[in-house]
């Protein structure tokens, strides 16, 4: 399996006890990549790697105390920056939601119920893709 940044990714999962799978999983769904900055129909922007809204701005420049303008240039350009905000976003929402890990992944796209299975079922069907040769953990 040829995932960038892993090690990024399962330091992030470790450090926010995340299931180390969920992360590669959530970027090969949104395809982002370092530079990378996509419009949405809403006014806001996804940044990076895994594509972090600029909705996430405040929360994030008050959590790394870091202007807001160092915080989206973190997150557009430099991807272990990126994989962190997006790994503290899945603990806020694993928070919230009370474990419920597909929630979680869901409510990472949207809270709106369609849009949040629909994104549930992409991330399930990549993580499939990408792990179902690997072998278990131990």
């Amino acid at each position: 399996m040829a995932v960038p940044y892993l090690a990024c990714m399962a330091l992030v999962a470790h450090l926010y006890a995340l299931p180390p799978r969920v992360l590669p999983s959530i970027q090969a769904v949104e395809g982002g990549s370092p530079g990378m900055v996509r419009a949405d129909t809403n006014g806001t922007a996804d940044l990076g790697v895994m594509q972090i809204n600029t909705s996430w701005l405040p929360a994030l420049q008050a959590y790394t105390h870091l202007s807001q303008d160092i915080v989206r240039d973190r997150l557009t350009n430099v991807p272990c920056f990126n994989i962190a905000a997006a790994g503290a976003i899945m603990r806020t929402y694993l928070n919230e939601t009370g474990g419920d890990l597909l929630r979680a992944v869901g409510d990472y796209h949207s809270h709106t119920a369609v849009l949040n299975r629909d994104y549930q079922n992409q991330v399930l069907r990549a993580a499939t893709l990408m792990f179902e040769n690997a072998e278990p953990s131990s």
